[in-house]
C-alpha cells in the first residue's frame, strides 16, 4: 500500500551496561536523503547506517539521530597534554621574567589551539557497536513505518474520494456534448433564418448540418475523456502499490493537461465550470502525492 513520507520513530536498545537511541524524523522530498547526527566515534557506521535505512524507505528527506551512552560510548575528545604542557611552561616562563604570580587555574588554557583534540575512534568498539546501533535503528524504522502506513492510508482515501469526484464531473460533461451540439444547431438554424427572412431565402437542413458538423469536429472531447478516465482508473490502482509517488505525480500532470485540453476545446459555459472543478480536484491530487513515497 502507499506510505507517507512523513513520520517518525524512536528506537531504544539496551545490552552490557550500553544503551543506544536511534531517532528518526521523514519529511517529503522528491529523491531519498539521509541526513546522520552521530555521537563523536560513530561516524564509522554511517554507511551501514544508510544502508539499513534504505531497505525501508525509498524517497523523501530523513534525519536521524544516534546517540550511546555507557563503556562503549567513545569519548570523542581529550587533552592533548605535551601541548597543555608546553603552554603551561611559556606561561611560567612568563610568569617568572615579570615577577608575576603563577595562575593556579589552568582552565584559561584549554581554549587555545590544539589543547583539545578529537580523540582517534577505536574500530573495535565501533564494531561492536553495531549489533546494538542496528537492534535500536530496526525499532525506530519500524515505528517510523507504522506512522507512515497509517498517514499514507489516510492519503490513499482522501485520492480515492477525490478520483470519484472526477469520475462524475467527467460524467456530467460528457452528457453534456450532445445538449452542446443541439443547443449549437438550434441557435444557428434560428440565427440564419432571421438574416435570410428579409431576402425572401431559407436554409437548407443539409447546410446547418455541415456546419454543425464541422463545429462538432473541432470541439470534439472524447478522446480527451477517454484518456482522463483511464488516468483516473490507473491513479487509483496505483494507491495500492509499493511507492507509487513518482509515478502518481506524473499521473497527475497528464489529468491537468486533459482537463486543459477540453477546456481550450469547449465553447459551453456549463463544462468550463465543469472543468474548473476538475482542475481544482486533479490540484488536490498532485499535492497529496507528493506526500506519497
Amino acid at each position: 500500500m502507499a506510505l507517507s513520507m512523513t513520520g517518525c520513530g524512536e528506537g531504544i536498545a539496551s545490552a552490557g551496561g550500553n544503551t543506544c537511541r536511534v531517532e528518526l524524523r521523514g519529511v517529503n522530498g522528491k529523491q531519498f536523503k539521509l541526513t546522520v547526527r552521530a555521537r563523536e566515534g560513530l561516524s564509522g557506521l554511517e554507511s551501514r547506517i544508510e544502508a539499513a535505512v534504505r531497505q525501508r524507505i525509498r524517497r523523501g528527506s530523513v534525519q536521524l539521530t544516534l546517540d550511546m551512552s555507557g563503556p562503549a560510548a567513545a569519548t570523542g575528545r581529550r587533552l592533548d597534554l605535551s601541548q597543555l604542557a608546553a603552554y603551561l611552561d611559556d606561561l611560567e616562563a612568563f610568569c617568572s621574567a615579570r615577577n608575576m604570580p603563577l595562575p593556579q587555574s589552568a582552565e584559561g588554557l584549554l581554549g587555545l589551539p590544539g589543547t583539545v583534540v578529537d580523540a582517534v575512534p577505536d574500530p573495535g568498539l565501533t564494531e561492536n557497536a553495531w549489533p546494538l546501533v542496528s537492534q535500536a535503528l530496526d525499532a525506530a524504522l519500524d515505528r517510523h513505518d507504522q506512522m507512515r502506513r497509517a498517514e499514507g492510508a489516510n492519503l490513499a482515501a482522501d485520492m480515492r474520494a477525490v478520483c470519484r469526484e472526477i469520475a462524475s464531473l467527467a460524467d456530467g460533461i460528457r452528457a453534456r456534448v450532445p445538449e452542446v451540439v443541439a443547443a449549437y444547431r438550434d441557435r444557428l438554424f434560428e440565427r440564419v433564418t432571421k438574416l435570410l427572412a428579409d431576402r425572401g431565402t431559407t436554409v437548407g437542413e443539409a447546410d446547418i448540418a455541415r456546419e454543425v458538423v464541422l463545429v462538432a469536429d473541432r470541439t470534439d472531447i472524447a478522446e480527451e475523456l477517454v484518456r482522463l478516465a483511464s488516468h483516473v482508473d490507473q491513479f487509483d490502482r496505483l494507491l495500492a502499490e509499493d511507492s507509487p509517488g513518482r509515478s502518481l505525480d506524473f499521473l497527475a500532470q497528464e489529468l491537468g493537461r486533459e482537463a486543459n485540453t477540453i477546456a481550450s476545446k469547449s465553447l459551453d459555459v456549463q463544462i468550463a465550470h465543469a472543468v474548473v472543478e476538475v482542475k481544482t480536484r486533479i490540484e488536490r491530487l498532485r499535492e497529496q502525492a507528493q506526500n506519497i513515497e
